[in-house]
């Protein structure tokens, strides 16, 4: 998770963690940095002007926010840990997860926004991260990448796990995302649904200055959902989004319950496997030519 620029000192540049508001100059500082530039200094940090009045507050709400800001972050961190036991491997599950010894766990995770994922479906190991041990096949189901067929889907979205993707080439993919499909979900979804938001194709721009990364990591912040920057091409955090997506599922404790209780989804073993979740636009055929003989 990107630190946001306001959670920072602007004299240690460090996370505050006790922000303290410089009423003259009105910008926040750590406590302890701004006592200890004023001992010495009688102006602005920011703006160099002599500082008449020296006083300062505590800003609670700046407080309350990189406190929360640290708890996702740890939350982060712990699933990304957690996250490199994994062991994903395609197709069958082998023989020893097969017996009764080891539940067969079915999740069902949709993809939405502007664009086309291939459904997939991967056989998930899993050793050693929970109390019992479980065998976990997953089908990722696509879509359409158009807001006005969210009302034939509405069963969709009753998912253990639900990828939002956004373009970054395309800011109004994440407009779409934030004023279409995630009201949409959160109108439909099962309870526990865990969730998570791409801002995809990023070997096309990963500048954290444009304006759509601003924006998902205040639309991730606001509605708790973790946010990661991938790409189909380079195949970075393709892995670490998809592992952290199952293990908050598996967390889950109503979730985990659900799975448990229902052997049967809708999911079978019928379906068609490939060797990872891949998240590609859709490959566009050439027009043929026609012309007079």
């Amino acid at each position: 998770m990107q630190t946001p620029r306001d959670f920072l000192c602007p004299i240690s540049l460090a996370v505050m963690e006790m922000p303290v508001i410089l009423i003259e100059d009105g910008r926040s500082y750590e406590k302890r940095q701004i006592e200890r530039w004023l001992s010495t200094n009688n102006t602005s940090p920011m703006t160099g002007k002599v500082l008449i009045n020296k006083s300062f507050i505590l800003n609670i709400n700046l407080k309350n926010a990189i406190e929360e800001f640290r708890e996702k972050q740890e939350k982060a961190q712990h699933c990304e840990l957690l996250s490199r036991e994994l062991v994903i491997k395609p197709g069958g599950l082998p023989e020893e997860f097969q017996d009764k010894k080891h539940p067969r766990l079915r999740i069902k995770i949709c993809t939405l926004g502007d664009r086309s994922v291939g459904p997939d479906m991967i056989a998930l190991h899993l050793d050693g991260l929970f109390q019992e041990r479980y065998a976990v096949s997953i089908t990722v189901v696509d879509l359409p990448g158009n807001m006005r067929y969210n009302n034939v889907w509405t069963d969709q979205y009753r998912c253990h796990g639900a990828i939002f993707v956004c373009d970054v080439s395309q800011p109004e993919t994440l407009k779409d995302v934030i004023d279409g499909w995630y009201p949409k979900f959160k109108q439909h979804r099962s309870t526990g649904c865990q969730s998570v938001l791409l801002c995809h194709k990023i070997d096309l721009s990963e500048d954290p200055e444009d304006q759509i990364f601003k924006d998902a990591e205040q639309f991730a912040m606001e509605n708790d959902i973790s946010l990661f920057h991938t790409s189909a091409v380079t195949e970075k955090n393709i892995q670490a989004m998809f592992n952290q997506l199952v293990l908050c599922i598996l967390a889950s404790r109503s979730l985990l319950d659900q799975l448990k209780n229902n052997g049967s989804n809708t999911i079978t073993d019928g379906q068609n496997r490939r060797e990872s979740v891949q998240l590609r636009p859709p490959v566009r055929k050439p027009k043929k030519e026609t012309g007079c003989c």
